[in-house]
């Protein structure tokens, strides 16, 4: 617009073009329609021509432009004027702007463009504003005489501070406008729809959430006319990239060569080394399209793809392997609904990415961590006592390369996590800020204290802090980032060592191939704590992406009668909340083919509802809660702070367990009708 503006007050020498593109629904109409308001109103002749119908043949488009000129501004052609020559000497003779939208089609008539009606209107004061999802050709580019007469504007998503401007005056309460910023991912036609949705109210609202992705998707795909190329593009968004080869390997019909070209062309598509990528907020739509469509071909489809993907892993370089790991989370993110907060990775993207720590980030880094030691929140438990200042600066000092900082649009540091990768450099900061990871290394410290830094293959995470302060991210946005990040690093042969009391984490981290181990000598008692580990030295790629599926879904059971748990098995229960074999060991839960990370959920949701499933009663909740899962107290303690003697503060415990035993088997009976299909890898082939 600013660029139209400085056109209006000063054309120039001759006629200049404006290449706008981006892909569909970015926004490429609307700001045509701004622009044409902006130049009517300084009394310059403006020409809308929708290339949809104007660009099969010169002719077509002659016409339509002689038409606008007659019925907007009275211009007719004479008896004896052609009707190039009118339309051009039309375009000539006083200052307009063609605004030409859905260029899409212009190849057809391009080459007459460009060695006919252009070279006429070479001196002209023209701005001809060309609107298009894939931009002007390259050729245009590398024209001796239009090549600086072009200025391009490829339209990006929204940043955060864009879509809450657009949010200010929507009258919705700030709670579903942080809802709307996070799900529209700045997305201009997914942001208006959405609010749109969210202005009305009752069964309309819910009818039309689920007509969305198809909404989007068939706006997205205009330029897709062939079913045959929706279905490719289909599976390109199981991908993070794909050649020709691999999509063959999953289409019913092969693409040809020509076809594969085609596909790169679009304007959701891009070329990258390992083929072709499809934009991140079309491949999101697509896929939530495709799945409500076809539910059952979807899952089957998304397999298939990471088979293929766990294939190329081992040869595909750094980045590329990192790329794998970013979609096999995302892909599966959705079966993961016990830590949403912590997954939802989609509200972090483009420009906002994670990156290396640089010495200006420290104030803002402290400023973060200040904050979360005051807030007691985020990942700081076991650093020592007010140490948390010096331990980052140290590493910082020491081991910069520990630190990653996601930014905003603008460079500036929205949240970091840092640790250290343990070599003998840095086991004596661990020792100084956080001894208690060395009761969870054990004997393995001694040989730490003697491993140079270019072969540490551990990190311990010590700190991770967000921006509270700001008002674009919710702070588990910035959090989920963190751990996606984090566990990309990890799963490059590498081993992640956590150690944290969120349960919410406790939840998610088991589901992301996590395990759960015991410090080999503790030193003092940390109640809540648990010390997580992925350990990928040893295990492959494949291995981790198993693990994640499979706790994603339970294996296929047949239903059974299950009796109630007695009040010791729903004790051992609670004892071995982290230990998944003792979980599934449980033959209720196999029977109802639930895995370790969902028995965890459901506990720990028992214990933690606002009204507590009969026969379980708030007072036995209460007791089991404080027992098993906060566990900040002794049994004595327990006892005094509800005002009970031990007998009869075990007596009420017990007949807790033996309600929560009733409350698990009816679960699980509930569970077992309708158990989902297993996933079996090896029937991928």
């Amino acid at each position: 617009m600013q660029a139209l503006t400085d056109w209006l007050e000063n054309p120039g020498e001759g006629a200049q073009i404006f290449a706008v593109s981006g892909i569909g629904g970015i926004g490429k109409t609307t700001l045509l329609t701004n622009m044409a308001a902006e130049a009517r109103l300084s009394a310059v002749r403006v020409l809308w021509v929708d290339g949809q119908i104007c660009l099969h043949t010169p002719k077509d488009l002659l016409d339509y432009l002689e038409m606008s000129l007659e019925t907007e501004y009275g211009r007719t052609r004479a008896a004896d004027e052609t009707l190039f020559g009118h339309v051009a000497a039309e375009l000539c003779r006083e200052r307009t702007v063609v605004l030409l939208d859905n260029c899409e089609a212009l190849g057809r008539i391009e080459g007459w463009l460009l060695a006919q009606l252009l070279p006429r209107l070479r001196n002209a004061p023209l701005l001809l504003v060309m609107a298009s999802r894939t931009g002007l050709p390259l050729h245009w580019y590398t024209d001796q005489v239009w090549s600086p007469r072009i200025r391009s504007f490829s339209l990006e998503l929204f940043t955060r501070e864009q879509v809450y401007a657009y949010l200010q005056d929507s009258g919705l309460p700030e709670q579903v406008q942080q809802d709307i910023a996070r799900k529209s991912e700045g997305h201009p036609l997914l942001l208006a729809l959405t609010t749109d949705l969210m202005r009305r109210e009752g069964a309309d609202q819910v009818e039309r959430a689920g007509q969305l992705p198809r909404i989007l998707s068939a706006e997205l795909l205009r330029e897709a006319a062939d079913p045959f190329m929706y279905d490719a593009l289909e599976l390109l968004s199981l991908f993070p990239a794909a050649d020709q080869t691999m999509l063959n390997r999953l289409l019913k019909r092969p693409l040809n060569a020509a076809e594969y070209t085609a596909l790169g062309q679009m304007s959701c598509v891009r070329v990258v080394p390992g083929g072709l990528a499809l934009h991140q907020v079309v491949s999101r739509i697509l896929r939530e399209d495709y799945k409500q469509r076809h539910p059952g071909e979807y899952s089957k489809m998304r397999r298939l793809a990471l088979k293929l993907l766990i294939g190329q892993y081992p040869a595909a370089d750094r980045l590329r392997q990192m790329q794998y790991a970013t979609h096999a989370l995302e892909l599966y993110r959705e079966q993961m609904p016990a830590a949403h907060r912590y997954v939802d990775f989609s509200g972090i993207h483009g420009q906002e990415q994670r990156q290396s720590f640089r010495a200006e980030d420290l104030p803002y880094l402290h400023r973060f961590l200040e904050v979360s030691l005051s807030r007691s929140d985020w990942q700081s438990e076991l650093v020592e006592a007010g140490a948390h200042h010096r331990l980052l600066d140290d590493i910082a000092k020491n081991s910069p390369m520990s630190i990653l900082v996601t930014r905003d649009a603008y460079g500036i540091p929205l949240a970091f996590s840092a640790g250290l990768w343990l070599h003998e450099g840095t086991l004596p900061l661990l020792e100084r800020y956080a001894p208690f990871y060395l009761d969870v290394l054990g004997k393995e410290t001694k040989h730490l204290r003697t491993l140079s830094p270019e072969a540490a293959d551990t990190m311990c995470l010590l700190l991770a802090a967000v921006n509270v302060e700001q008002s674009y991210y919710r702070p588990e946005e910035l959090g989920a980032a963190l751990f996606q990040s984090w566990m990309i690093e990890t799963t490059n042969g590498l081993r992640a060592i956590i150690a944290t009391e969120d349960q919410q984490l406790h939840m998610l981290l088991p589901l992301s191939g996590f395990q759960a181990i015991e410090p080999q000598h503790s030193k003092r008692q940390l109640p809540g704590m648990v010390v997580w580990e992925l350990d990928l030295r040893q295990a492959s790629f494949e291995v981790w992406v198993e693990r994640v599926i499979q706790q994603s879904f339970p294996q296929e059971k047949q239903p059974a009668a299950i009796p109630p748990l007695s009040w010791e098995e729903a004790r051992s229960l609670l004892q071995h909340l982290y230990d998944d074999a003792h979980l599934l060991a449980q033959p209720a839960f196999a029977a109802a083919g639930i895995n370790g990370a969902e028995i965890r959920e459901l506990l720990q949701g028992l214990l933690s509802a606002g009204q507590p499933p009969s026969p379980l009663t708030e007072l036995e909740q209460q007791i089991l809660r404080e027992s098993y899962l906060r566990k900040n107290y002794g049994k004595a303690q327990l006892a005094d702070a509800f005002h009970m003697s031990r007998t009869t503060f075990y007596r009420h415990t017990r007949l807790a367990l033996e309600h929560l035993g009733q409350v698990l088997a009816g679960e699980m009976k509930a569970r077992a009708k309708g158990v989902p299909q297993p996933v079996d890898l090896s029937e991928l082939q």
